[in-house]
C-alpha cells in the first residue's frame, strides 16, 4: 500500500480490508436485544492490569495457565490486533471509560499524586463516562477496583461518586494489616539485591501485609488482592441482580507489580531448584540489575500472579452462572498495556519500547447469545473502543462526544463503521503508528525512529528505518494530520531509568474517599 496519500485516502484505501475482515456469526444467534431506552442486557466491564496477550493460553501460550479467560473467548469475539491507544495506567482507562481518544496529551499538566507523565489527568467531564450515560438510561451502576489510582486518589473522587455503588479494595494502596507486622526478613525474600533500596523495600513490605502473608513464608490465598476483589464483586453481583439492567466494572490491578502469588501458583512455573530470593517487583529500566535466574523467576511469578487472576475471575463467573445472569449479561475483556520482563533487555514500562511485549492486549467480547462464539478478528482494536461497544450492546444510542467505534457488528458479521487500517496511539514522549505491513515508532518530535517490515519480520527485531526513509516520513505526517499537528512534547525525563515512577504504586501518595 503506497503511502504517499492523505489520511482519507489511508483510510477509503483499508476500507476493503476492513470489509474483508469480517467475520460470520455462530450458527443460531439471535439480533441483538432492542433495548429501548433503558435497555434489558445487563454489560460487565472486566480490566486486567499489565496483562500480555503472550501469557493468556487462548491467545498461543503454551506456559499459563488461564482456563477462565480462555473460555470467555470460545464464547465471544477475540482480537488478535488490540493496541490501546493511550498508555498506561490512567490514560488507557479515561480512553475506555470515555470512549475519546487520550493520546496525543494535547493541554496536559501535572496532577501531583496521579504520576507524571501525560495523560495522567482526572476525568473533568464525568458526563462523558459511558456508566453516567447507562446510569441516566435506567442503569444500576457499580465499580469495585484494587487500582490504586482509580479507587485511592483524591483526583477520582469525584469519579467514584458517580456510581450507585464503587467499591475501593484494599491492596496496592490502603492498609489490611499494618506494614510494620511483616519482619524484614521476609521482606527480604521478594526483593532481590537490585531492587533493595528505599522505595522497593517499604513498598514490598506494605505490600505483602495486604495480601495474606503468613509465618511460614506463604500467602493465604483468601486474603490476597484478586481473591478480595472478586469476592467483592460477587457480593456487588447479588445487590445488582436485583436491580437489573445494571453496568459493572471489575477493575484488577493484578498482575502489575508488585507480585506475591502464593506458592503453589509459583510452583506451576518455577525452577524447582531455584534458591534465590522471589523476584516481588521490577525497575522501569534496562534489566541488567537482575541475574537470568532472576530474569526467569519475574516470568515465573508474573505467570503466577495471572493464574491467580484468571482463578479468581473464575470464581466470580461461577457466581454470575449461578445467578442466572450469564443469558443476559455482555461483557468485555481487556487490559490496559502489557510489561517488559527482560524483553529486549529491558523491564517494567518503558515509553520507547513500544513493541507487542508492551503494547499489544487481550480483548474479547462476549455477546449473551454467545455470537461469533471463538472467532478472532485482525480488526484494529483499542481502548477507546469499549464505551461505544458497551452502550451498543446495551441498546443505547453513542452520544456525540464517543470517538471510538463500536465493535459490536463484528459480531454479527458486519465491518464497524470505521474502516482502520491504522492504528496510532503513545506513551509519555513517544507514538507509534501500526498497518497491516508496518510498525513505526518515535518521540513525538520525529526523532530516533524505528520501523520495522512486519510482512519480513513479525517479532520486530530489525529496524529498517535507514532504508526506508520516505517511508518512515509518509507514517509520521500520516499520525501528525490524523492528530491535527505537531504532537505535544513535554519537558520530563523520556528515556531515563524510571520514566513514569508517579506509575509505580510502590511509590504513590493515595487518599482515600
Amino acid at each position: 500500500m503506497s503511502l504517499q496519500m492523505s489520511r482519507r485516502g489511508f483510510i477509503r484505501a483499508g476500507a476493503a480490508t476492513a470489509a474483508g475482515a469480517s467475520l460470520l456469526p455462530a450458527s443460531g444467534c439471535s439480533p441483538l436485544r432492542d433495548g429501548g431506552e433503558s435497555g434489558d442486557t445487563n454489560v460487565l466491564l472486566l480490566i486486567i492490569d499489565s496483562l500480555r496477550p503472550d501469557y493468556v493460553g487462548c491467545y498461543g501460550s503454551p506456559r499459563v495457565q488461564t482456563p477462565t479467560i480462555d473460555a470467555l473467548a470460545a464464547r465471544g469475539l477475540r482480537f488478535t490486533r488490540a493496541f490501546p491507544e493511550a498508555m498506561v495506567t490512567v490514560p488507557a482507562r479515561r480512553s475506555m471509560f470515555t470512549g475519546r481518544r487520550i493520546f496525543p496529551f494535547h493541554d496536559w499538566k501535572l496532577h501531583p499524586g496521579l504520576g507524571r507523565s501525560p495523560g495522567w489527568a482526572p476525568i473533568d467531564d464525568l458526563d462523558t463516562v459511558f456508566t453516567t450515560e447507562m446510569g441516566k438510561r435506567g442503569y444500576w451502576t457499580t465499580h469495585v477496583t484494587d487500582n490504586p489510582h482509580i479507587g485511592f486518589s483524591s483526583w477520582y473522587h469525584d469519579y467514584r461518586l458517580s456510581f450507585d455503588r464503587f467499591l475501593s479494595v484494599e491492596g496496592t494502596a490502603g492498609e489490611v494489616r499494618p506494614p510494620e507486622s511483616v519482619p524484614m526478613r521476609q521482606v527480604l525474600q521478594w526483593v532481590p539485591e537490585g531492587l533493595r533500596d528505599e522505595r522497593f523495600i517499604p513498598g514490598m513490605q506494605r505490600y505483602l501485609a495486604n495480601n495474606g502473608l503468613t509465618e511460614d513464608g506463604d500467602f493465604d490465598e483468601e486474603q490476597t488482592s484478586p481473591a478480595r476483589l472478586f469476592k467483592n464483586a460477587m457480593d456487588l453481583l447479588e445487590e445488582a441482580a436485583g436491580k437489573a439492567p445494571f453496568a459493572m466494572v471489575i477493575d484488577c490491578f493484578d498482575p502489575h507489580e508488585p507480585w506475591s502469588p502464593p506458592r503453589k501458583y509459583i510452583e506451576l512455573y518455577g525452577d524447582p531448584d531455584y534458591r534465590g530470593p522471589e523476584v516481588g517487583s521490577v525497575r522501569y529500566s534496562r534489566s541488567d540489575y537482575l541475574t537470568e535466574d532472576e530474569l526467569r523467576r519475574a516470568r515465573a511469578v508474573y505467570s503466577a500472579s495471572v493464574t491467580l487472576v484468571d482463578h479468581w475471575l473464575g470464581r466470580f463467573m461461577e457466581r454470575l452462572r449461578e445467578l442466572d445472569l450469564e443469558r443476559n449479561t455482555a461483557i468485555v475483556l481487556l487490559s490496559d498495556h502489557g510489561l517488559l520482563l527482560g524483553d529486549r533487555g529491558w523491564t517494567g514500562k518503558i515509553p520507547a519500547e513500544l513493541h507487542p511485549e508492551m503494547a499489544q492486549i487481550p480483548f474479547i467480547i462476549v455477546h449473551p447469545d454467545n455470537k461469533a462464539a471463538g472467532v478472532t478478528s485482525p480488526y484494529f482494536a483499542s481502548t477507546h473502543d469499549v464505551a461505544p461497544t458497551l452502550l451498543s450492546l446495551a441498546g443505547l444510542d453513542l452520544p456525540g462526544h464517543i470517538e471510538g467505534t463500536d465493535l459490536s457488528p463484528l459480531l454479527d458479521g458486519d465491518a464497524p463503521a470505521e474502516a482502520r487500517p491504522f492504528q496510532y496511539g503513545g506513551y509519555f514522549n513517544r507514538f507509534y503508528v501500526r498497518t497491516d505491513d508496518w510498525a513505526l515508532f518515535g518521540d513525538n518530535q520525529g526523532n530516533e525512529r524505528e520501523l520495522y517490515d512486519l510482512t519480513l519480520d513479525r517479532y520486530e527485531r530489525h529496524n529498517v528505518v535507514q532504508r526506508h526513509g520516505r517511508r518512515s516520513d509518509d507514517f509520521f505526517e500520516l499520525v501528525k494530520e490524523t492528530t491535527g499537528g505537531p504532537l505535544p512534547l513535554y519537558l520530563l525525563p523520556d528515556r531515563s531509568e524510571d520514566p513514569d515512577p508517579g506509575s509505580d504504586p510502590i511509590s504513590i501518595p493515595v487518599a482515600p474517599g
